[in-house]
């Protein structure tokens, strides 16, 4: 977190220490924002997905709003999450008051399965049908999926705007991208999954991927930061299926890293946020939520992190207008609603994963 951050907020010497304060233990990551007041009055307890970078600013403007709150934000992938929610009951010792996930389908799943809790409020009804579903579970960001490209590899090749360029830049490269492609584990990340999924309805060019990521022993990572990563150290050299919004941050800072929204389409995702239903902190899970989809929640978002707001008329560097002005293809949202409960139906989940391993069972994984 740099200093840059915290330009919109008060900056003491607590605060300071709770942007520090963070663990880390089997893939968790727990990042505790103290009170900024000599004395603690309420704990109100986030579990996420999104990189603590990336949700910080949202936290600590609210905290300053509230500063007599600590906040803790647990860390994990969409998984590991679901799975934690699942498993959890009125007495478990650690339960979230807000759950927040990239993961559509899981999220609708746990909210479906009972573990929301409804709530109304003028900022809910505010949001389009589309970004809801009945009063428990509520969208907050717009994030195109892309393919990023670490430029090296190009040499006299034109950048791929498209799946089909994609697939004609692989071609052309042969052994020299073999083992250099990098997608997420389908089998082990839940956003993975999902615009897989997605791809496999959408695109003609679906069994192709398939079969040239598995023919190229494409390497599979945890998360869409893991991958950025590899691109940036020349590990790989194409990621396909990444967050936008963590892509375009890192193509910001590192210019030789392409990011590209799909000519053909572009599919697009939300974060989505519910209310758990025992949650212990009810009063600022509902605040929270509030904010989060608010004028201002959404104007924070477009200024100082790298998320993109689900509101068309929030302002800032990675607002929704300034997305338009990029290159790329019809925005093909992927549905949120009961049509979301198909791609967690067992037997066509397992067709697909059959399908991915057996194009994988050559590959490396990370």
């Amino acid at each position: 977190m740099t200093i840059s951050a915290f330009k919109f907020i008060r900056i003491d010497f607590l605060l300071l220490i709770s942007v520090l304060f963070s663990t880390s233990l089997f893939g968790e990551e727990k990042h505790t924002l103290l009170s900024s007041s000599l004395q603690e009055d309420e704990r109100f307890v986030v579990w996420g997905v999104a990189n603590y970078d990336a949700l910080a600013p949202l936290l600590l403007s609210f905290q300053h709003q509230f500063p007599n709150v600590t906040i803790q934000y647990n860390e994990y992938n969409t998984n590991e999450l679901y799975s934690k929610v699942s498993h959890l009951h009125p007495g478990s010792l650690e339960i979230p008051d807000l759950v927040m996930s990239s993961a559509m389908e899981l999220q609708f799943k746990l909210v479906n399965d009972g573990y929301a809790q409804p709530y109304d409020s003028p900022q809910t009804l505010a949001l389009p049908d589309w970004a809801k579903w009945h009063n428990e579970v509520f969208g907050f960001t717009f994030e195109p999926i892309v393919m990023v490209i670490n430029t090296d590899i190009l040499g006299s090749e034109k950048l791929p705007r498209s799946r089909e360029q994609l697939l004609s830049l692989i071609r052309a490269k042969g052994p020299l991208v073999d083992r250099k492609i990098g997608l997420n584990d389908v089998e082990k990340v839940g956003l993975g999954y999902l615009t897989w999924f997605h791809d496999s309805q959408q695109s003609r060019t679906y069994g192709r991927l398939l079969e040239t990521f598995g023919t190229h022993h494409a390497q599979l990572y945890p998360n869409s930061s893991s991958i950025l990563n590899a691109l940036l150290k020349g590990e790989i050299f194409i990621a396909y299926n990444l967050v936008g919004s963590y892509a375009f941050e890192w193509s910001a800072q590192h210019p030789w890293i392409e990011t590209i929204m799909p000519t053909d389409y572009t599919s697009v995702i939300m974060r989505t946020a519910f209310i758990y239903r025992y949650a212990r902190n009810l009063e600022f899970a509902q605040q929270f939520l509030d904010y989060l989809i608010s004028e201002e929640g959404q104007s924070q978002m477009a200024k100082h992190s790298s998320l993109i707001p689900l509101s068309e008329t929030a302002e800032g560097k990675n607002s929704r207008a300034i997305l338009q002005r990029k290159p790329h293809g019809i925005f093909r949202a992927i549905p949120f609603g009961l049509e979301t409960l198909v791609q967690t139906d067992q037997a066509k989940k397992q067709l697909l994963l059959k399908e991915w391993s057996n194009a994988m069972n050559k590959s490396v994984k990370k």
